[in-house]
């Protein structure tokens, strides 16, 4: 992903969801930076989808214990650390849980899976149109040539999760998480959350 698709990525996570914004008290779009870094470190392969030069939506996998692409992991890892301890974020503690949150596999799923849909998002304002799954299924498409056997898919009522059904996922786990993302959900304390299974 190149930079200025970079920066157009960030606009759109921002735009999405809070990633631990309104809790951390952090300015600007930098919890969106750090969340689309953590993606660019864990993932193979990031397809992306543009109209000319606006990125309207992206989706990726990441493989476990995969020994590609080290070098640029490493990069996007050191760059993640120091905003991390950026003046921008008020509360680091509260961000870190905002990320605990939404980290829920279950011990008895921690060795099923061979890796992960790391991310899919597609612009607001062009939805309904099959950019979605266009990409997810791109995304599966070079997992499988990736020799991957299936891909684990987190997701929660804060998304169209069962947009993931309609591709032929399989939902293998349900819990319930704090929810974080007040303006999908209102002030509910709790949400849904699940696990999909996609086989290759």
């Amino acid at each position: 992903m190149y930079y200025s698709e970079m920066k157009q990525a960030v606009n759109l996570l921002a735009n999405e969801w809070n990633l631990g914004k309104r809790e951390s008290g952090a300015t600007g779009n930098i919890c969106a930076w750090i969340y689309l870094l953590n993606i660019l470190e864990e993932s193979e392969k990031i397809v992306t989808y543009s109209d000319g030069k606006k990125l309207v939506g992206f989706s990726g996998y990441s493989k476990n214990n995969s020994k590609k692409h080290l070098l640029k992991k490493k990069f996007y890892n050191i760059i993640k650390n120091k905003l991390y301890k950026s003046k921008d974020i008020k509360n680091l503690n509260e961000l870190k849980g905002y990320e605990k949150n939404y980290s829920y596999l279950p011990k008895e799923l921690e060795n099923y899976f061979n890796g992960e849909v790391s991310v899919l998002l597609v612009d607001k304002n062009y939805r309904g149109k099959g950019i979605g799954k266009k990409l997810l299924f791109k995304v599966f498409e070079y997992a499988k040539k990736d020799n991957m056997r299936n891909l684990q898919i987190s997701t929660d009522e804060a998304c169209n999760f069962k947009f993931y059904e309609a591709c032929g996922c399989e939902k293998v786990y349900e819990t319930i998480v704090k929810n974080k993302e007040y303006g999908k959900l209102g002030n509910i304390p709790k949400s849904k959350a699940f696990i999909y299974e996609k086989k290759l």
